[in-house]
């Protein structure tokens, strides 16, 4: 039976169709969400799109409807249609997020018990967290990653900065957070890969980004502009130290300091603000 929504009763007969507006029995084109099976999902050659709403054969075209259902049990699915589209909008991300090539990576801890906040005295550094992704805030301080200390290692991740100008840096192989004096210890026996396009307070390479801080400078510059993601990937195995920004190798140091020790994402001052995601771990012989 048809509802006739003019006259409010059931009807035994199809309705005719109004070509020209589709009058009660059809909505306009993209003003319902009620339809299914149009773009239903499955299997490549019997279906149109797959479980995350992606067009088959298509590189970059998604649907979160549900047209991709074949049949739908409610008249007003929003929460099948929400559900959707959260799956299809993380299916996305995790298509365009960059990931360190080679096996053996694994996930840092994101656990707040895992990290430990050390600021200079008198500052009020901050750490700020967004899901997956952390921001520099504040004041000076070193975010420590105090789950576990690291000897031979790739550390791969993805930072990025807010403006030019931003200051960070991440910290490897330096004292416990613990310690006395944690802060300048890092920097007197720690190593810190820079992030500061400006390379403050001089503007000397020696203090730009892909810089070993006071160590050694980076061969180039291949930074993103502001906004935009970079990855680094930094290499410790033994005294030598390297490290790769956008997927160029910019600096190479032969190192006389620890061998071992923590990492630590710095927090350098205000109005800086940069966002680490994604940093993975693997560790070598």
């Amino acid at each position: 039976e048809y509802w006739n929504v003019q006259v409010g009763t059931w009807q035994q007969a199809r309705p005719p169709i109004d070509a020209l507006t589709g009058g009660p029995w059809r909505d306009q084109l993209g003003s319902t969400h009620h339809e299914a099976g149009t773009l239903y999902a499955g299997a490549p050659g019997t279906s149109i799109t797959d479980g995350n709403g992606k067009f088959h054969n298509v590189a970059n075209a998604y649907v979160a409807g549900p047209a991709v259902f074949p049949t739908l049990g409610s008249a007003n699915p929003s929460l099948t249609a929400l559900s959707l589209a959260r799956r299809t909008a993380e299916a996305i991300v995790v298509a365009a997020v960059a990931m360190p090539t080679g096996a053996g990576f694994a996930p840092l801890s994101l656990n707040q018990a895992d990290w430990q906040l050390v600021a200079q005295l008198g500052s009020q550094p901050q750490m700020l967290r967004f899901g997956n992704v952390m921001e520099t805030s504040g004041g000076y301080g070193l975010y420590f990653y105090t789950k576990e200390q690291f000897a031979n290692f790739a550390l791969w991740l993805e930072w990025r900065e807010a403006g030019t100008g931003a200051n960070s840096g991440v910290f490897i192989r330096t004292p416990s957070a613990a310690v006395a004096n944690a802060l300048q210890q890092a920097v007197d026996q720690g190593h810190e890969i820079q992030i500061d396009d400006a390379g403050a307070p001089d503007g000397a390479a020696i203090h730009r980004t892909g810089a070993i801080y006071a160590l050694q400078a980076p061969s180039s510059f291949p930074v993103a502009p502001a906004g935009q993601w970079n990855t680094y990937l930094i290499e410790a195995n033994g005294p030598q130290i390297t490290v790769t920004l956008n997927g160029i190798q910019v600096t190479s140091y032969t190192s006389d300091r620890r061998g071992s020790g923590y990492l630590a994402l710095q927090t350098h001052d205000f109005p800086s603000r940069v966002q680490f995601r994604n940093l993975q771990m693997k560790k070598l012989p």
